[in-house]
């Protein structure tokens, strides 16, 4: 059969090989994987296969990391060509991610991404899955066809970030303002924030609940292990206005080894508009006081206005935009 599953951690390097092959596109630079991406890809990758037999052992207590990769491989003369992930996460089984659809270039137009997908499709439908979530590349029209045909909908859209290097060292908030670190513990400001800024749209295809924020202790540490590993730091951190209310949130991810990309995340609560360039410019100014010389990515949701504003009035250049597609199954 050229579709086969794939298997765990024996397919690790495989997967990394394609992705990195298959997602290089010359006549879109912007879409391709990024030398500077690749440092921590490999990073992660390497930090799974040390972390495995941990993995494998935290399974029989934390049933919901079993389904956090799975996935089928498509092979062609002799050799595979093609990849397909999907995941759920942990505490959601009805709730899944398809990613890594990847085909190598001279492989491409003969029907290998669609049955990929179906095969992912027909699984998860075994699986009881009720919604099941893509992204793709907005001018990729082929692949945002073939997943229309398939029966996603496209339902939100964000777009990818390069900060340009911060020129002024000065990080304070305005009066009244404070920036603090948020324990993943302290789920509900979160929770809450969401509840109160994402649009009943999105809301259809990723539903919220207390479940999707809580993180349980064993996960928690299991994660800040795997973070160590792979060369990273997260930090979260909660914004408060004047008044004493949550005015936002910022996630920001900074390297701890040579190479690779610094990450940056933001939730702005749009009555607080007036602080999202301010909001933004001190945590890029921090996460280049802390690891220095390094490009630093930030993706957007199409809904967050104030902020997608701000990082453009701050010179922050678009790389790429992309749907967020979803399909919702019917009850079994």
């Amino acid at each position: 059969m050229p579709i086969r599953p794939f298997i765990l951690p024996k397919d690790l390097d495989l997967m990394n090989s394609l992705v990195m092959e298959g997602f290089q596109y010359p006549e879109n630079p912007a879409w391709s994987v990024q030398e500077d991406e690749k440092e921590g890809m490999i990073d992660r990758l390497n930090g799974i296969k040390r972390m495995w037999p941990l993995m494998r052992f935290m399974q029989f207590f934390a049933p919901s990391l079993r389904n956090l990769m799975h996935g089928f491989i498509y092979e062609e003369d002799n050799k595979p060509v093609g990849l397909v992930n999907y995941m759920s996460p942990p505490g959601r089984p009805a709730e899944w991610m398809i990613a890594n659809v990847t085909v190598l270039p001279a492989y491409r137009r003969h029907g290998i991404a669609r049955k990929l997908v179906n095969a992912t499709m027909s699984t998860l439908g075994e699986r009881k899955a009720k919604f099941i979530l893509l992204e793709v590349i907005e001018e990729n029209l082929p692949a945002f066809n073939l997943y229309k045909e398939l029966g996603f909908s496209p339902y939100a859209s964000e777009s990818q970030y390069d900060a340009p290097e911060m020129k002024t060292t000065h990080l304070s908030l305005p009066d009244g303002w404070s920036l603090t670190p948020l324990q993943d513990s302290n789920w509900r400001i979160r929770y809450e924030l969401a509840l109160r800024t994402i649009p009943e749209k999105v809301k259809q295809f990723e539903p919220l609940s207390e479940k999707k924020f809580q993180m349980p202790f064993l996960l928690r540490a299991f994660g800040k292990l795997f973070e160590t590993m792979g060369g990273a730091k997260n930090t979260r951190f909660v914004l408060r206005a004047p008044d004493g209310k949550t005015a936002g949130t910022a996630f920001r991810t900074v390297r701890t080894r040579p190479g690779g990309v610094n990450y940056a995340g933001f939730v702005l609560d749009p009555q607080y508009s007036e602080i999202a360039s301010q909001f933004v410019q001190h945590v890029f100014a921090e996460i280049q006081r802390i690891s220095p010389a390094r490009r630093i990515e930030i993706t957007l949701n199409d809904w967050q206005i104030p902020l997608i504003k701000a990082v453009e009035e701050l010179g922050c250049t678009k790389r790429v935009s992309a749907y967020r597609m979803g399909l919702l199954l019917p009850e079994n």
